[in-house]
């Protein structure tokens, strides 16, 4: 947790790791107390568990003692074919086996907070299935998960090819989200929907064989060092999971690959030359002398998209692109042609 000023606004900002699997999830034998345990030696303020149609982690002996960092607990769901994954918080009631337009419904109706889950996968493999969000006439629910570590790793791990390397060294092989996936993202913001964005892991924590032996890799405490998500606080508000869930739904936030580097002193938003300003989520009303600021730790390519597309780009560590009008605008920055920063919109309306 930091305060960070941007403009003559102070925030609070915590940098967390959203869809995380435990021991109560089919497909992890990750324990809770271990996640825990990882994620306050990496510094992170909270993390998401998101176990596949289950909430048994709530009661975990371990979380119910946590004081020290937020542990957010949601589930995962997904069709009868088990495609369009989905993130759920909020809701207690798990529906199995509905169309993904029937589950992403019914909790917009309840007043929960979804996020769809990887909506594009690639594989070089057919060893392993895909799990794309099928549905893209579907736009009820608040977010997306633009970036997913997992999903990009395991579309590129062919078993004979290249498998032990990628095991070896997973972070390599991610590098930036899928243009495919940024694309469907604009497209829900240019529609006239408010679509925020999150960046996850998907963690696990998987096992390998090799002459008899067993070997954990993609572990939380590796993945933790990847990709987070970094919200932004009014100030003074209070920090609990429903404040933070709220700043991931309204987009106050922005997606890092800390493999990349530390975002220490990063910061950016939309000011006037007078005492109006926007955050990432925010609106700001389009006038003259609008500017899209930022500030970098170190120099890196910064892209201004406008509704989708790059409109400037410049390589420095700090600037300020000209706003000439109405429109969704954020950041793309790259460090060596790899993704590091992705802000989510704000709207100058």
């Amino acid at each position: 947790m930091k305060i960070k000023k941007i403009f003559n606004r102070k925030f609070i900002e915590l940098t967390g790791c959203i869809h995380n699997h435990s021991q109560y999830s089919y497909d992890s034998k990750a324990s809770l107390k271990n996640i825990i345990d990882s994620a306050k030696r990496n510094g992170l303020d909270f993390i998401t568990i998101n176990d596949h149609l289950t909430l048994k982690a709530k009661k975990d002996e371990f979380l119910l003692a946590e004081k020290d960092i937020q542990i957010i607990v949601g589930f995962e769901i997904n069709d009868a074919e088990k495609n369009n994954h989905y993130l759920v918080f909020n809701s207690d009631e798990i529906l199995l086996k509905k169309p993904a337009r029937e589950y992403v419904d019914h909790y917009a109706k309840e007043g929960a907070i979804g996020f769809v889950a990887h909506p594009f996968e690639k594989r070089v493999s057919s060893k392993f299935r895909k799990y794309p969000w099928t549905d893209k006439s579907n736009n009820n629910f608040d977010g997306i998960e633009i970036w997913n570590f997992l999903s990009e790793w395991i579309g590129k791990v062919h078993p004979k090819l290249n498998g032990l390397i990628m095991i070896v060294f997973p972070s390599f092989f991610v590098i930036k989200p899928f243009k495919e996936t940024l694309s469907y993202w604009d497209q829900l913001n240019n529609s006239g929907k408010k679509i925020s964005a999150i960046g996850s892991i998907d963690a696990h924590e998987e096992e390998y064989k090799i002459l008899g032996l067993k070997f954990k890799f993609l572990t939380h405490n590796a993945l933790f060092k990847t990709i987070r998500t970094n919200i932004l606080l009014p100030e003074k508000t209070e920090i609990n999971d429903q404040n933070i869930l709220q700043a991931l739904k309204k987009g106050n936030s922005y997606m890092v690959n800390y493999k990349r580097g530390t975002p220490y002193n990063f910061y950016a938003g939309i000011s006037n030359s007078k005492e109006e300003s926007a955050i990432f989520g925010e609106e700001i009303k389009f006038q003259e002398n609008l500017k899209f600021y930022y500030n970098l730790p170190s120099m890196a390519r910064t892209k201004l998209i406008k509704n989708g597309k790059k409109i400037k780009s410049r390589f420095d560590n700090k600037g300020a692109f000209e706003i000439k009008e109405k429109g969704n605008y954020r950041l793309e920055i790259t460090r060596f042609g790899r993704g590091w920063i992705y802000t989510n919109n704000i709207y100058a309306v």
